[in-house]
């Protein structure tokens, strides 16, 4: 994905808010690109313009013409009177076997064991913790079979512990399927745990870029290499008065 002076303004009362301005990025294809910034710097509206859920007001997307797009949210947006498993099948336009013989849907099966939630497909989203509720969603915008996984901070609500959990189950997931994962997020910890690439996002575009692809999972926040490139980060989020998003 190759996002190319992208620029989108909104209409606030009476006042034009420049959100993007000409921001330029590269997604890899089988790689988890981070995008670390503050909140209104535009994190949100560059994921639903790379989904297609809105349109810029200049500059593109590039990318297939038949690539498709799985957004995961902040909250889980699970439909309450759904099963786990229709939940998760719902963008297929397919539902579960019912019955006491039933068969599920070897896709689903194959979701339901990757995502941990085997067992749980009869359960409805009120009968699940935060954390499986997250696992639901992701394993729904996996079903739809993606070129690539857009996340807007979808582990931010979650306790310490579980948030951890997911950020390992994401990889195991990413391993799994080797998509392209665009994911925002406030957490600097959480960037440099799950990202090949990171990169803050600052005044409508990419300030820095820091590549993590020669630093294999899992990865030690303690380590000397690891430490730096942190210190790096917590010190261009100092020079744009972001202390307040530092973990």
């Amino acid at each position: 994905m190759r996002i190319r002076d992208l620029c989108k303004e909104y209409q606030v009362a009476a006042k034009r808010i420049e959100v993007l301005k000409g921001l330029n990025l590269d997604v890899d294809n089988h790689g988890i690109t981070v995008v670390l910034g503050r909140s209104g710097c535009g994190k949100t509206t560059l994921l639903r313009l790379a989904a297609g859920l809105e349109q810029a007001d200049r500059g593109s997307v590039e990318m297939g013409s038949d690539a498709k797009m799985g957004v995961i949210f902040q909250e889980p947006r699970l439909m309450p009177w759904l099963t786990v498993g229709d939940n998760i099948l719902f963008g297929t336009g397919k539902r579960q076997g019912r019955g006491r013989h039933r068969v599920l849907n070897r896709h689903l099966d194959y979701l339901l064991d990757l995502t941990g939630l085997k067992g749980f497909e009869d359960a409805y989203p009120s009968q699940l913790s935060g954390g499986m509720q997250q696992r639901a969603a992701l394993a729904r915008a996996l079903a739809y079979k993606p070129d690539y996984l857009l996340m807007d901070e979808p582990f931010a609500a979650l306790d310490y512990f579980t948030r951890s959990q997911m950020q390992k189950e994401l990889l195991k997931i990413h391993q799994a399927e080797q998509k392209g994962i665009l994911f925002v997020t406030h957490s600097i910890d959480e960037a440099l745990t799950i990202g090949k690439k990171v990169v803050i996002l600052e005044d409508g575009g990419c300030r820095k870029e820091y590549d993590l692809g020669d630093i294999p999972y899992p990865r030690d926040l303690l380590s000397e290499k690891i430490g730096k490139i942190k210190k790096g980060i917590v010190e261009e989020m100092e020079k744009t008065g972001e202390i307040g998003m530092l973990p």
